[in-house]
């Protein structure tokens, strides 16, 4: 419980300030009856009052039919240990953590000192720890201020799974230490439209597929102020969109891993928007170390990239299959990639950069330590490049493409030296640019 606290301390603080009162704490809808639990209950354990507190979360939920609030108290709460057990949660229904179990207004809470564990108990299910049913909006269902963990799922979704149409808000939450043998270890999202605000997922896991923080399976959340940190996956071990429509703004990803594409985060299919990001310290093994994108569309701006790794592969700061990417203001340092691309690898892609840095990137075997341009239409504005290396084509390796770079620069005391074109029809194109030492 100490090591949960401290952590959503720190996850609160790196996530960036806590959104204003109006957005948090919402008013209570007309008629809207409010139920409280506590972990060993009181009085006559009907919810009515902390008087009277329910000790049994999981059937005064299952209980309810009509919109209402449920305020718990800090403690851990399971849903159950059958094979289809999970806390069901179905539209009107709004749960708010962080209770002592003597406040009378939801501002009097602390979510940092009150735990409220959803706790699975690593018990292995055909269910996750909670299920967000259909039909719900963010106006009417509501998950706020719990911690989810302990989630083991044979199937999708270890810690939440949000049914079709499941658009609710969930906001100051962590899920922590959850796996799906599928897909989507912390949370599955599945043809919604949810809006996440202020959480951290932490140490899950998707075994043998996607998505070990979140996948977003024809789906079109939003993330914000969220933090996605030592997570694992096959295909984006922080978070995976796939056929999905993603607004991810101020979030955070740092340490995950892929034992094949996008460690931080990997898009397939889906147009994603990514602004005030940070990738840092994620490791994938074929391509992208921080960001993966194939057969996508990206904007990506105000972001940085810093310290991630393709090993063995191309792209450590981000890779780029048959995608069309734009990315402005924008920061690459110290990522590293064991073939092509330390900061960028660009395949087949339609690619616009403006305003960007690229430093101390390493491509260790072959070539372009700032980026890869690879049978790809490039240009490059108004950006820096200096101290990159790779043993050919420091700052840019070109193969089969004619990128155009104008009014940029270059630090290095020999062109030939920065960039590298390779093959008949390579040519880099400068325009107005420097070359300085």
């Amino acid at each position: 419980m100490k090591k949960l606290s401290r952590l959503i301390s720190f996850i609160l603080f790196i996530c960036g300030a806590i959104l204003p009162p109006s957005t948090v704490i919402s008013s209570k809808a007309y008629g809207e009856v409010t139920f409280y639990v506590t972990q060993d209950g009181a009085g006559s354990m009907d919810g009515t009052s902390w008087e009277n507190a329910a000790r049994d979360l999981k059937a005064l939920i299952d209980s309810l039919n009509d919109s209402a609030e449920i305020w718990v108290a800090k403690g851990a709460y399971s849903p159950g240990t059958g094979s289809e057990d999970t806390f069901s949660i179905k539209k009107g229904l709004k749960i708010y953590g962080g209770f002592a179990g003597t406040e009378s207004l939801l501002e009097e809470r602390d979510i940092i000192k009150n735990v409220v564990l959803l706790d699975g108990g690593k018990v292995s299910r055909r269910a996750p720890v909670v299920t967000a049913r259909s039909g719900a909006s963010s106006d009417d269902t509501r998950l706020d201020g719990l911690t989810i963990t302990g989630g083991v799922n044979v199937a999708n979704g270890g810690g939440l799974f949000v049914e079709i149409s499941g658009n609710l808000l969930i906001t100051d939450c962590v899920f922590s230490d959850n796996t799906a043998y599928v897909g989507g270890g912390g949370l599955y999202i599945y043809y919604s439209s949810p809006v996440i605000l202020n959480c951290a997922f932490v140490e899950n896991k998707a075994f043998n597929e996607n998505g070990g923080g979140v996948i977003n399976y024809y789906s079109s959340p939003i993330l914000e102020n969220c933090a996605f940190q030592k997570n694992e996956a096959v295909f984006g071990g922080g978070l995976f969109n796939y056929g999905s429509i993603t607004t991810v703004v101020n979030c955070v990803f740092s340490d995950n891993r892929s034992s094949f594409r996008g460690a931080g985060m990997s898009n397939y299919d889906s147009t994603v928007v990514v602004t005030g990001g940070a990738f840092t310290g994620n490791h994938g093994e074929e391509y992208g170390g921080g960001m993966h994108n194939e057969d996508s569309r990206l904007e990506i701006i105000n972001c940085v990239f810093s310290n991630n790794k393709a090993s063995p592969g191309n792209g450590g700061g981000i890779a780029s299959l048959k995608s069309t990417v734009e990315i402005s203001e924008c920061k690459f340092t110290l990522n590293e990639a064991d073939f092509y691309g330390g900061g960028m690898a660009n395949i087949n892609s339609s690619v616009k950069i403006s305003g960007c840095v690229y430093s101390e990137n390493k491509a260790l075997r072959i070539g372009g330590g700032g980026m890869v341009i690879w049978q790809s239409d490039v240009t490059i504005d108004n950006s820096h490049f200096f101290s990159n290396s790779a043993r050919a084509g420091k700052d840019i390796f070109n193969r089969e493409s004619t990128p155009v770079v104008e009014n940029s620069v270059f630090s290095g005391d020999n062109i030939i030296d920065l960039i590298q074109d390779e093959g008949e029809n390579s040519k880099t194109v400068l325009n107005n640019c420097i070359i300085s030492s």
